[in-house]
């Protein structure tokens, strides 16, 4: 028999839902340390794709080197460059919190650690833009 308190459906339907559940679960460290991962890797995987088709392409067009990183200087260019860098830290840095746990070290101290490494990654990308700004403003 169903208890007296049964579960209430959350309002929205289904997708009331999945966003009651996204909200309560990404609070959680290792939730979303799972999630920063799996959508850095497809993402880093998809940018590996289109850069080599572009690479490829514009050397079947006849462009130079030299005119490819030109345009590879553009703002536009650098901003993608600097989401690329953000997306490598945040994977690259969880992918060795996931190694540590694997070797059965820092288990005991998995939201700091995490915690820890984003600020280091943080810290990474924000010197990183500082590096490209004036770059950026040079090319616009």
């Amino acid at each position: 028999m169903a208890s007296d308190k049964a579960w209430k459906r959350p309002p929205g339907g289904l997708g009331g839902y999945v966003r009651l559940t996204a909200r309560a679960s990404l609070r959680e460290a290792g939730t979303l340390a799972y999630v920063l991962h799996r959508v850095t890797g497809l993402l880093l995987t998809l940018y590996l794709f289109i850069h080599i088709g572009a690479m490829s392409l514009a050397r079947m067009q006849g462009q130079s080197f030299e005119e490819l990183m030109a345009t590879f200087r553009q703002p536009a260019f650098l901003l993608v460059d600097w989401f690329i860098l953000v997306g490598v830290l945040v994977h690259g840095l969880n992918g060795i919190r996931i190694v540590l746990f694997d070797l059965g070290l820092g288990l005991r101290h998995q939201k700091a650690l995490f915690w820890g490494l984003m600020a280091v990654a943080g810290a990474v990308a924000l010197a990183g833009l500082l590096l490209i700004l004036p770059e950026m403003a040079g090319g616009l």
